[in-house]
């Protein structure tokens, strides 16, 4: 017998289906491949603190506060406060712009020693000090709602602290609040014909993503001083519009509706990785441990917060799928992802379902309880993808399984779509463990699981699921598949 062995799971989800660098695999969900062993566990859960009745609408944009406090900015005007016990935070809805959608936000101070928070609706800027903690419930009188009024009407106006200066995207052009709080709605264009979309700050620049107003398929990543009458570097990046901005171990952004993310840093252009059902993000996007996090949506049930990067030195890069949002493990549809961050190590993820009503709300990843996660092997001939091969066994290689924990094999021969369990996805099926009697396997402290395949076929995919119980989890360091020695053109 010939094995086929796979021993590393490092690389995370390759960018083709049948080859990657070592470690690599087509696709996966809620697999931990980042620990100090090169195994595969499951990553942990998603669990929802602001669900459909206190979320009235999207949150696209966060604000984690001096006083402690995140708030979080919505698509009909709504500002939110999370707060409380981290391992436990409390949602609260605390006030409504009268404006509408909010399109940016950020904290700022100001030469007279007042904290400000600040936000953008469609033409104006609000604001509320934020020197300790705020009137609560919030108020007219404590909310200064149309601070400034001359904002121009677009889509988008995300706000960066950069170079000494509040800087907001205002169309095509960048407006500031200086330290001395003068405002200025048109300090710099990047005419004609782009629209800044996201922000970042950079050593003594601002960033600026954009997108073209023509819909042509570019954008742009440009640096600025702020009081610069130009910008000062430019970049063409070909996907349509830059939609969020990291700075990371690489200088990273996500753009176009495909997936793509590509460096950032105005001299290369090629794309990373992409995801492989396609998808894009909106600009409010974090670091969590170490690692660029992107909420992608439009990518169907392959929706969900993925990472990109690396954690030690001698590692790859690596795109992984680390969090499903809980309405997504259950089977409903998440239209849009407003954003995802990070606040006390923990990573947070806003969304807004589409079914048979609209609802929205705030997951955040648990700290106790773990996620059903499944990882899809790369496309395997065997260096023969002319002639049919018999895929004898799978043997799965494991730390001693913990009690109430299980492991399932998949496999899917000659990329078929129909066919197999329901429930293993389409195509795919399940392996039966070797005494036959069940496609599970439990056996507590068991460090090694065979399953039977006996099948025929020119092409297969190999995967695994593992099912943790609450905060245990299998930990898978090997798959080890057997071939039979004959093959056949029939």
């Amino acid at each position: 017998m010939i094995p086929y062995i796979k021993d590393s799971f490092r690389a995370g989800i390759s960018d083709e289906h049948t080859k990657g660098v070592r470690g690599s695999f087509k696709y996966g969900y809620a697999c931990d491949i980042h620990k100090r062993r090169d195994s595969i566990s499951c990553n942990f859960a998603m669990s929802t603190i602001g669900s459909s009745s206190v979320v009235k609408d999207l949150v696209k944009f966060k604000v984690t506060a001096r006083d402690g406090t995140t708030y979080c900015f919505g698509s009909a005007g709504s500002v939110y406060a999370i707060a409380g016990d981290p391992n436990d935070p409390v949602v609260t809805g605390v006030y409504n712009d009268e404006n509408g959608e909010i399109k940016g936000a950020a904290e700022w101070k100001e030469s007279g020693g007042t904290n400000y928070l600040y936000w953008a609706t469609s033409t104006s800027i609000a604001r509320m000090a934020l020197n300790g903690s705020p009137d609560t419930p919030w108020a007219a009188g404590v909310v200064t709602q149309d601070y400034k009024t001359t904002l121009d009407s677009w889509a988008y106006h995300p706000m960066q602290v950069a170079n000494g200066s509040l800087v907001i995207g205002n169309g095509n052009f960048l407006a500031t609040i200086a330290y001395d709080g003068a405002f200025n709605n048109a300090e710099m264009n990047i005419r004609p014909g782009n629209v800044v979309k996201c922000l970042a700050e950079r050593d003594d620049y601002a960033i600026i993503g954009s997108e073209r107003v023509d819909n042509a398929e570019e954008g742009h990543i440009w640096s600025w001083i702020v009081g610069n009458a130009s910008y000062s570097q430019k970049r063409k990046i070909p996907v349509k519009g830059v939609n969020a901005l990291i700075d990371a171990e690489r200088l990273l952004l996500q753009g176009g509706n495909v997936g793509e993310i590509f460096y950032s840093d105005f001299s290369n252009v090629a794309p990373l990785n992409a995801i492989p059902a396609s998808g894009k993000c909106n600009s409010q996007i974090d670091i969590l441990n170490d690692l660029a996090i992107f909420g992608i949506y439009g990518a169907g049930d392959q929706s969900g917060i993925y990472s990109y990067g690396r954690r030690m030195l001698n590692r790859p890069f690596a795109l992984n799928h680390e969090f499903k949002l809980k309405p997504t493990v259950e089977g409903q549809t998440v239209q849009e992802i407003g954003g995802t961050w990070v606040s006390s190590s923990v990573a947070f993820a806003s969304y807004k379902i589409a079914g048979s009503a609209t609802y929205y709300g705030i997951d955040m990843v648990s700290t106790t309880t773990r996620a059903v996660a499944r990882l899809e092997g790369l496309e395997f001939a065997g260096g023969q993808p002319h002639l049919k091969k018999r895929y004898l066994s799978e043997k799965v290689v494991m730390e001693p399984l913990p009690s109430g924990c299980s492991v399932n094999v998949i496999y899917k021969p000659n990329r078929q779509s129909t066919g197999g369990s329901s429930s293993a996805g389409e195509g795919w099926k399940y392996a039966k463990i070797a005494d036959g009697s069940s496609t599970t396997y439990s056996v507590v402290d068991s460090t090694e699981a065979e399953f039977i395949i006996n099948e025929n076929a020119k092409v297969y995919e190999i995967g695994v699921e593992i099912t943790p119980n609450e905060g245990l989890t299998p930990e898978i360091t090997a798959l080890v598949g057997y071939l039979g020695d004959e093959s056949s053109n029939h």
